[in-house]
Parts: C-alpha cells; sequence; structure tokens
C-alpha cells in the first residue's frame, strides 16, 4: 500500500514539474515576450489549473481504493455470515445423525458424528453448542465407556476441542472431570 502511495505521489510530482516547464519554455521564446495583463492572468489560471487537474485525480484514485476496501470488507461479512449458518446447520443435521446413530448402538458413526459437530461448533464458537454436545459426551460415557471412549478417540477429541477454546463453565468442569 505504501509502494502504490509513493507511486502516485512520483507522478503528481512529475506532472507538475513537467506544467512548470512547460510554461517556462513557453516564455523562453527567441521573440521578445511582451507581456500584458491578459497574458499574465492566463498564465497564472493555467498553472493553478494543472494543479488542480492533478489534485483531482489524486483523490479520485484514492476514493477509488476506498469503495473498493469497503466492497471487500462487505464481501467478507457476506461470506463469514454465510460461513457460520451452514456450520450451524451442520450441528443440528450432525445432532439429529448422532441421536440415530446412538439408537442403533453404532459406535463408528456415533464417534464421527462428534466430530464432525465439534468441527461445526469450531465454526461457530457458540458455547450453548458446545455445552450440547459436551452433555452428549457425558450421556455416551456412561452408556459406553472405554468401548466408545478408546484412546485413539479421546485423542481426536483432545485436537477437536483444542481448536474450539472458549467454553462455558460447566463445560470446563467436566472436561476436569473427563480428562481427555
Amino acid at each position: 500500500m505504501k509502494k502504490e502511495y509513493r507511486t502516485r505521489n512520483y507522478i503528481s510530482w512529475v506532472a507538475l514539474v513537467l506544467s512548470v516547464l512547460s510554461i517556462l519554455l513557453w516564455l523562453c521564446k527567441y521573440e521578445p515576450v511582451t507581456w500584458s495583463l491578459f497574458d499574465t492572468i492566463l498564465a497564472f489560471l493555467s498553472l493553478v489549473v494543472g494543479i488542480l487537474a492533478v489534485m483531482l485525480g489524486y483523490n479520485i484514485f484514492g476514493l477509488k481504493n476506498e469503495l473498493k476496501k469497503d466492497i471487500e470488507e462487505k464481501l467478507q461479512d457476506i461470506s463469514d455470515h454465510h460461513v457460520i449458518h451452514t456450520a450451524t446447520t451442520m450441528i443440528y443435521i450432525e445432532a439429529r445423525l448422532l441421536h440415530l446413530a446412538t439408537e442403533l448402538n453404532n459406535i463408528d458413526d456415533i464417534r464421527q458424528s462428534i466430530l464432525m459437530t465439534l468441527d461445526a461448533i469450531e465454526k461457530t464458537k457458540n458455547k450453548e453448542d458446545v455445552d450440547y454436545i459436551i452433555n452428549q459426551i457425558n450421556t455416551l460415557k456412561s452408556r459406553y465407556g472405554d468401548k466408545l471412549f478408546d484412546e485413539t478417540f479421546k485423542g481426536k477429541l483432545r485436537l477437536r476441542l483444542e481448536r474450539i477454546g472458549s467454553f462455558s463453565d460447566n463445560a470446563l468442569l467436566f472436561l476436569q472431570r473427563f480428562k481427555i
């Protein structure tokens, strides 16, 4: 960004120097120069118009960059909102799949649903969703014990929970007792 600013600044100075040089060359004719009041006023006004044109051009380019930045920020906000909405939908779907896998006693599907839910929660950072999945894990631990929570699965859970990072007080108490 600084490089662009310097480049535009150099262009402005070059345009100003060329304007002054052209005025000086115009004054340095071999003919005798007779200045009238009208010529002096016209030369001065030409200089002022040249300076204003350079300043206006400089400001237009600055305005264009500001508009571009605003548009990029709005697009990023829309993209972030879309990602969060999609992750929230995914949490709901995975919660339903977790319930179904629990009803079918399918250990692999239970593990996959828990991990997928934690991946989606990582995007939303919603503490209520974290509490929900922690409560589900607590219920599943009492129901399945070490059959579901082997060392490999505990390691995967640990990695997912470290990436989330924001927990409610109840979730922290559970995690202290669970010792993943």
